[in-house]
This record gives structure tokens, sequence and C-alpha cells, in this order.
């Protein structure tokens, strides 16, 4: 009890307090927290980790020390563990829940300094930390990582909807600037005496040239721009109008092309966000473009063990380089990489064979070609039976032995070979029309090494450890996702720029395997 005298008018007034609230808090943690709080398993992993290596000082330091780089790091992956993304949250809970009070040793950061933290450390080291936490993981769990079950997502940007560019009308937009220049050339070598050619292209640079020119001629002949209501252009004004903006517009179309690369796409408001068709829209739930990245996960007995992030929106092309990444992490690729029909392409299939993988990703025919539908479509090649000698026979009972010679495709990693054959009685045949659009004989090419390539999936796929592989990259591969998307809320990217991307998704998916680790142990410790 205290007491204390105010002093109001020179009247005193003796005001009494009464403390009826003592703050306790308990010397060890533990003594108040249950056994299967996400807190446990979280210490249970990060101290057998030396995360100290990633949180050196990246440039000589200014100004005030700061926070302990270590404590930050854990504090962001325990709230990302527990779904807290939000660094004003984060802010909160290190005042007000005793867990976060203990991981940050009664500090209170702001959200300020957790942001200036993940900026200084997390965007250059937080891929690192990842996979140093899956080892753990590994350790801890005993993962079976013989198999790795492969999915892709598209997840909307942080970009508005309708800020897209398109490298196709930037091209046709270009075109028909250059037409436009080739027009007024003429005109331009007559007014400063120059001998300018029309060329297919005409870059920035030389328009910007022209404008100058044209600038320096109009100055020696004393003629004076003007611009507003009532005046009159003369000729050379004119023509320096024109070519200004055209200068402007070259200009733009050549950064445009350079941002675009070798996409197709990209916003305006995240350049390293490309057009994609989603599976939603703000509309009538149907497919439309949108700005989007292409999110890659390898998923081993429920845990991410590998993530990354493309512009390009087929999954096919993004096999080959998520396997080299998670060779260069984990020094070894799996036994069994499990894909859906969107990985089952030649030159993914060859990858596998030449690093020693199994072929157990399915590909376009695999689930149809057994249906009755398809069956129907007796023409379809896969319908064709084969004679004694492996030639193709169509429904006719006409055999396709004729050989047309070999086409070679080298526009993928690896060079295809497709042999082309001919039955030389598609002329007469009644049923022509039903079996191709030709106007000569039909002409089969077989790739022979994909056909073997799909056999050998078609028997690995039939086994029962196949069967068990399918169904598993089901639940896993797509359950994860699954997860993310409903049981997080995360339909949509939060961040911009491709970095700034990546650091929120291993933010995300390192939450999401703490978790996992911690649901597993206790899950195991009932049964």
């Amino acid at each position: 009890m205290e007491n204390s005298t105010l002093t109001y008018n020179t009247t005193p007034i003796s005001i009494t307090y009464n403390s009826t609230f003592q703050m306790k808090l308990p010397l060890d943690i533990y003594t108040v927290l249950p056994n299967d709080d996400y807190l446990t398993s979280f210490v249970e992993i990060m101290k057998g980790l030396d995360v100290a290596k990633y949180l050196s000082q990246p440039f000589p330091h200014v100004g005030n020390k700061g926070y302990d780089p270590k404590m930050m790091l854990n504090v962001v992956l325990f709230g990302f563990m527990e779904k807290v993304p939000s660094l004003r949250e984060l802010e909160k809970l290190c005042r007000t829940d005793i867990r976060y009070i203990y991981l940050a040793d009664g500090s209170t950061p702001s959200h300020q300094s957790f942001k200036r933290f993940m900026d200084k450390y997390l965007k250059v080291q937080v891929r690192d930390i990842f996979y140093d936490i899956n080892e753990r993981l590994k350790a801890l769990d005993n993962i079976d990582t013989s198999a790795l079950y492969i999915d892709g997502t598209k997840i909307e940007a942080n970009a508005k909807k309708n800020s897209f560019v398109w490298k196709k009308a930037t091209i046709g937009y270009q075109a028909k600037l250059f037409d436009k220049v080739s027009k007024i050339l003429p005109d331009i070598n007559k007014l400063v005496s120059t001998s300018y050619s029309i060329q297919p292209r005409y870059s920035s640079l030389l328009l910007g040239e022209i404008a100058d020119r044209l600038m320096k001629e109009a100055t020696a002949q004393g003629i004076t721009f003007v611009y507003g209501k009532g005046t009159r252009k003369s000729l050379l004004q004119r023509v320096f109008d024109d070519v200004l903006s055209y200068y402007l517009s070259a200009s733009k179309y050549e950064e445009q092309l350079k941002i675009c690369g070798d996409r197709n796409s990209y916003s305006k408001t995240d350049h390293d966000a490309t057009m994609m068709n989603m599976k939603y829209d703000y509309y009538n739930q149907t497919g439309v473009f949108k700005p989007g990245y292409n999110i890659q996960i390898g998923v081993s007995d429920e845990y991410i063990m590998h993530l990354d992030i493309y512009s390009n929106p087929t999954d096919t092309k993004t096999f080959i380089p998520f396997m080299e990444r998670y060779k260069e992490y984990y020094g070894e690729l799996p036994t069994y990489p499990v894909g859906d029909a969107g990985y089952g392409s030649y030159d993914n299939y060859m990858y596998c064979i030449k690093n020693g993988m199994n072929l157990s990703m399915k590909y376009n025919y695999y689930a149809i070609k057994n249906s009755t539908k398809f069956k129907k479509k007796i023409y379809h090649i896969l319908n064709f039976k084969k004679d004694e000698k492996g030639k193709y026979v169509c429904p006719q009972g006409h055999t396709f032995n004729i050989d047309e010679g070999e086409v070679y495709n080298e526009k993928g990693v690896y060079t295809q070979v497709h042999s082309r054959y001919s039955c030389g009685k598609c002329h007469n045949c009644p049923v022509k029309n039903k079996c191709t659009k030709s106007t000569g004989e039909r002409v089969l090419n077989i790739n022979v090494t994909l056909n073997q390539m799909q056999e050998e999936v078609d028997e690995i796929l039939s086994t029962e450890l196949g069967k068990q592989l399918k169904s598993n990259r089901s639940s896993q591969a797509e359950g994860t996702f699954g997860l993310i998307k409903q049981d997080l809320g995360y339909q949509r990217i939060r961040r911009r720029k491709t970095e700034n991307v990546k650091l929120e998704l291993m933010l995300l998916s390192i939450g999401y395997n703490l978790r996992k680790y911690h649901h597993k142990k206790h899950r195991n410790a009932t049964h």
C-alpha cells in the first residue's frame, strides 16, 4: 500500500491506492507451458542448428548495434510456425505473449526492426536456413527422401490485375512504328540534307540522333517552335514533333521487350510477375490471365523438402532446373521423382534416365488411354494394333511399313528422332476423311525412344509401389498446396519482386515444416 498527496485549490486531498495485483513470472517457462505447445518442438529443432554463420554482418556496422539477429530469427521463424506472418502482430506478441517474450529475451522489437532484419539478413540467407532446418528434420524424424512428390501451382502476384504488357502486342506496335519512321525519312533527308536509309528496324538511339539534328537545323534557320491554339507550325517543327514522339515510343517498346526477356508478358506493377491463366478470377470463377508466379514444391514424408518459383507458367519446363537446384543443396537426387502428366515429357524422362532416377511421372495420355471414351477413337495412333514385326496397323488392316525417313527435333534439351511411316493405301481408303485431314497419305511420326520410356512408366506405376506413389503424391504434394491455400488462406503473394517472393515462400515453408514435425511427433506419441 502506498499513499500520495495531491494539492488542488490549496486544499490537501489524501488518496489511497490499493495494489490488488502483483506480477509473478516463472523462473522456468516450461513449468507453465503444456507439453504439446509449439515452443517445445521449436526449441528442440533450433538448438541443433548453427545459424550464427548466416547472421554475421553482411557489411560494416554503422549506428546503433541493434537487436541480436539470432533472437530476431527465432521470433520470425516461430511466428511463421504459428501462422503469424504479420510483422505488426509479431511486435505485439513480443510484448504480450510469454513465449515470444522468452524467445525475444525481453526485447520488444518494432515491426520496422523485423523488416530491417529480414531485408538485411534473410533475403540472402533464408534459402540456406531452409535447407539446414530440413537436414535437422531429416535427422529428427528419419525422413525418407527416396521419393519426391512434385507439384506446381500458380499464385497471384501482388500486382494490379489489368497492368499487363504482352510481348506480342509490343512487337506489333513496334513494327507499326518502324513503318511510320520509314515514311517520314524522305522528308527528314530533305530538311537536314542527310541520307538516312530506309531500314527494317530503327533504334531509339538513331531516332534521338535524328531529333537532335532537326533541332539544330531549326536553330540554324532561326525557326521558333510554337504550340497552342491559333498557331501554325512549320514543316520542320511538324517533322521534329513526329520524330520526338517516335523516339519516346521506341524507347518505351525497347524497355518493355527488355523486361519481358524470354517471357511472353509481365506486369507493370511487379515486373517479375508473368501473366498466367489462373483457375479463379474476380468475375465468374473461370480461368483468366492474371499476374502471378509458378510455385514448384517437392514433398517427402509430408515435409516440403524443396521449393522454387518460376516465371514460366508450364510445369514441363520447370522440372530440370528444379531438380538441378535440389541436387545442388542435397548432393543427390531422389530415386522416384513423382509428378502428374504435366511433367511427363521427353526431355524430363531423358534427364531422369541420365541421372539414375526411375520414370515415375505420368504422361499426357496415361489416365485416359484405357478409358472407354478414348477407345472409341479408333483412328488415334494409340489405338492402332501392331503386327508381329512391331509395325502399326490401322482399323482397315493397312500396315504402315513404308519408311518415309526420319525427322530430328532439336528444340528441346535433348534431340528427338521421329521415324515416319505410311501405308501407301490412303488414296483408295473409304474412311480416309475419318483417319486423316491430309490431302495425301497419312504419315505416322513415331518417337520410338519416347514410346519405350512411356511403356516403362506404365510398368512402374502399375506395381503396388507405383500405386502407392501415385496415391501419396495426391495426398502429400497436392494436399500441401491445399493446406497452404485453404488453411492459411494464402491465395495471393504479399510481396513484390522475385527475391522478396522467395523470402516470403521460404518462410512460409519453414513454418509449415516446423508445424508438421510438431504434429507428427505428438501424433506418433499417442499411438
